[in-house]
């Protein structure tokens, strides 16, 4: 079964950036592609015009869109003085705080978590309201993100019956998380979730209750690590934290995942990396060892 997580569509504006990060916001307009975001590129052409037209331009595409997307790097994109702003990267990003307001908002990424430049401290000590700053290096934690605070979920409840393995994982990851789930349930009863990162579902009170009638919970991962990590600590705190009756195993498959990744969650759930075919052995030793308790 696959739940998605979110209702309305909205589009956003991916602003242009400096060169050393564009690798990262290639990689970003994969990860909102992949969720079904629709993207207003800043690359797809201007008019040939001066400066009064090329900003026009930019205020028509932005106002086509519900938000905006400004990447910061090493490269200054705020020039004091003066007009300021005068790469086309600050000039949309000047456009952006125009429109800024209860309709239009505008999200700040700084995946490189870089500090120590004068422009990104003005830029965040101009932060006015409808404007979110992030420095979460992942961009499919960043997503996430945007989508939680565009988005207005719509609560529907699920059925869940008793079982022993509440196996989860993200749908990035549903090719190898399917081999598990085929071999778990020859001889043990599993229920599992795909989490889509579109949706229309608010999947928090199902799996909610789906852990709690389950013996074991399993968060299982191959290349959604950072998401991985991120969710397994927010269903363990929806749960019930150390209080909670169902412990949770959080697994990575080995071909991506590397043990150190889990270390923030030493204290608070078991974890495991190991290759793929033994991953299923892992889990069934971990809920016997829990069955014995």
């Amino acid at each position: 079964m696959f739940i998605n997580l979110y209702s309305r569509k909205f589009t956003v504006y991916l602003a242009s950036t400096s060169a050393d990060m564009e690798d990262a916001r290639q990689e970003l307009a994969e990860v909102l592609d992949n969720a079904g975001i629709a993207i207003v590129d800043a690359e797809g052409g201007l008019t040939s015009g001066g400066d009064d037209s090329r900003l026009n331009d930019y205020l028509i595409a932005l106002q086509s869109t519900d938000c905006s997307i400004h990447i910061l790097g090493e490269s200054d994109i705020y020039t004091s003085g003066a007009d300021g702003y005068d790469t086309p990267a600050g000039e949309q990003f000047r456009c952006a705080q125009r429109l800024c307001g209860e309709r239009f908002k505008m999200f700040v990424w700084n995946p490189s978590e870089i500090a120590n430049f004068q422009y990104i401290t003005d830029i965040r000590r101009d932060i006015v309201e409808n404007t979110i700053y992030s420095d979460k290096p992942s961009s499919i934690v960043f997503v996430e993100d945007i989508r939680n605070i565009m988005n207005v979920k719509q609560t529907e409840s699920r059925r869940h019956e008793p079982t022993d393995i509440f196996f989860l994982y993200n749908e990035l990851d549903s090719d190898t998380a399917t081999g598990i789930y085929n071999m778990l349930r020859d001889f043990l009863k599993v229920q599992r979730l795909g989490i889509s990162m579109s949706s229309d579902v608010d999947y928090n009170t199902y799996i909610t209750e789906q852990l709690a009638d389950s013996k074991i919970g399993v968060v299982y991962y191959n290349f959604a690590g950072d998401w991985a990590v991120s969710f397994a600590r927010q269903i363990w705190k929806d749960s019930g934290g150390n209080s909670s009756q169902t412990p949770i195993l959080i697994v990575g498959n080995s071909n991506h995942a590397k043990i150190e990744d889990l270390a923030v969650l030493k204290d608070i759930m078991q974890s495991s990396v190991n290759e793929q075919l033994r991953i299923p052995l892992d889990i069934k030793v971990f809920l016997d060892k829990q069955l014995k308790k």
